[in-house]
């Protein structure tokens, strides 16, 4: 008989063909005793073909391999899967999170810098990066470490705050001055209002001006700066701390101050021009004339002015001040008198001629 699937002739009595394994569909024999007990010897393993216990052991053995492939497979996915796990980005920030808690800086920095490699522009990781440099001593590489982050995160308070510290601790209030002032958000300028450095105030506004003038300068810090000749002052130019007199001419005054985080403030630049007039020349009582009684002579000093006098010479700043009436010397003299303004503005000299005899 042949195989009905593949068609190899088939022993008489084989339940399955030797190529392929198909089971042979016999036609039932008659079942006598004789006939059954034949047949449940025929199909005894130890009476089957040689070929069939041969066949069996092959399909047992691959069988037992694809399972331990199958396992093996299984395994790996499994270990697959749970490294990839454990390399996620928060995974690694996790555990970098808590080996900076437990102090084991070596650790955290190792963590980190794993999940950086996964999330380069984190902010918390480089936070924490910064942070593991800090305890580690190099603040000038956390400083390094958080630049980038200013322009990506430029409302971070937690950013900036952390950031001019560090640059205060490496000694560089130039750069915090920087940073603070291109910041725009007004929530990031308030978090870190110790660190702003508002210019100083003048109290004189810029302009021409007739008489003689003061300004004083404020802040909410003590150290103020200042040239009047047009200069960019520095911290070895005169300290303010007192009224400034403008004097006659052109000033160009020039201030900035730093405030108590070492941090200074733009600089403020005010032009004053002063142009100071001179008085009139003082009035003098009483008139040019020959007087025959005792008379007193007197000048108006208007407010703001003294008056100086001299007898037969032009009188001068140094000369005697008119303090109050005087009395006329007898004969023939010249009485002079000038004024002088509190701006120095000296007037023309007014002159009497008086004779007395008594």
């Amino acid at each position: 008989m042949k195989c009905p699937n593949c068609h190899t002739e088939v022993k008489p009595g084989s339940l399955y063909c030797p190529k392929c394994l198909t089971e042979i569909p016999w036609v039932q024999e008659f079942s006598s005793v004789e006939t059954l007990l034949e047949k449940k010897k025929r199909e005894a393993p130890e009476n089957l073909p040689l070929q069939d216990k041969r066949t069996r052991k092959q399909r047992w053995i691959l069988s037992r391999r694809t399972g331990v492939v199958l396992c093996a497979l299984a395994a790996i996915v499994i270990v697959l899967l749970c490294y990839r796990q454990l390399h996620t980005f928060s995974a690694l920030y996790m555990r970098a999170d808590k080996a900076f808690a437990k102090e084991k800086y070596d650790s955290a920095l190792g963590y980190t810098e794993m999940a950086l490699e996964k999330e380069p522009d984190n902010l918390s990781a480089n936070l924490l990066l910064a942070k593991i440099l800090e305890k580690q001593g190099d603040t000038k590489s956390a400083v390094m470490v958080l630049q980038p982050m200013i322009k990506l995160y430029a409302d971070s308070e937690t950013l900036y705050k952390t950031m001019v510290r560090y640059l205060s601790a490496e000694g560089r209030p130039g750069e915090i001055k920087k940073i603070l002032n291109s910041c725009e958000s007004q929530k990031v300028l308030e978090a870190c209002s110790e660190y702003v450095c508002m210019e100083p105030v003048s109290s004189l506004p810029p302009g021409t001006y007739t008489s003689v003038r003061t300004v004083e300068l404020s802040a909410e810090y003590d150290r103020i700066y200042y040239t009047l000749d047009g200069t960019m002052p520095t911290q070895q130019s005169m300290k303010y701390d007192s009224p400034i007199i403008l004097p006659e001419g052109t000033t160009e005054l020039n201030a900035f101050g730093i405030n108590n985080k070492n941090i200074p403030s733009d600089i403020i630049t005010r032009k004053y021009v002063i142009v100071l007039n001179s008085p009139e020349p003082p009035e003098i009582t009483p008139e040019s004339g020959n007087y025959t009684e005792n008379t007193k002579i007197e000048v108006k000093v208007p407010d703001g002015c003294r008056a100086y006098y001299a007898f037969d010479q032009i009188p001068t700043a140094s000369s005697t001040e008119y303090e109050r009436p005087i009395s006329m010397p007898q004969g023939s003299h010249v009485f002079n008198a000038i004024l002088v303004a509190a701006n120095g503005k000296v007037s023309e000299t007014s002159s009497r001629e008086f004779y007395l005899e008594y």
